[in-house]
């Protein structure tokens, strides 16, 4: 069973890489107008280098609480709170890369729409959601755990 969540997880994180290479290196063949960054104030400028560098933060510690998890998986500490806190700090911090490739979207790229803007973080936002949903998933499964041991 360890052997098959290991290569799960290996998969998940490839293709998270494979994603993020897709991202940066190949776009597609559209052309996009892209604010001039000689018209904005200093004030917006830092505004935007904040919110890139709060991303790429927050892009950096979902890969760390991800490893973690399965390193807790892979100790056999399935149902811990431990894994509970991990999966809810992994899936606030997918939101919050979400929220702010939206934002930058539509900060950056002129004549876009919210549309556009949300098809850009809407990965993002979805593993987000999904991984607080495991995470309340686990919170109850640790609740019927503990309730097994007192009555037994």
């Amino acid at each position: 069973m360890k052997k098959y969540i290991n290569v799960l997880c290996v998969l998940i994180l490839s293709l998270t890489f494979g994603d993020l290479i897709l991202d940066f290196f190949f776009t597609t063949g559209k052309t996009v107008d892209h604010i001039d960054f000689d018209t904005l104030s200093l004030g917006s400028l830092l505004a935007l280098l904040i919110l890139m560098l709060v991303i790429l933060g927050m892009a950096f510690m979902t890969l760390v609480y991800f490893i973690k998890f399965i390193l807790n998986v892979n100790r056999n500490e399935v149902f811990c709170m431990k894994n509970v806190n991990l999966l809810r700090k992994y899936g606030t911090c997918a939101i919050l890369i979400g929220v702010g490739l939206i934002i930058l979207t539509l900060a950056i790229i002129t004549e876009s729409s919210f549309a556009d803007a949300l098809s850009d973080g809407i990965g993002a936002l979805s593993e987000g959601f999904f991984a607080l949903l495991m995470g309340k998933v686990f919170k109850i499964g640790l609740n019927l755990q503990e309730g097994k041991n007192v009555t037994a």
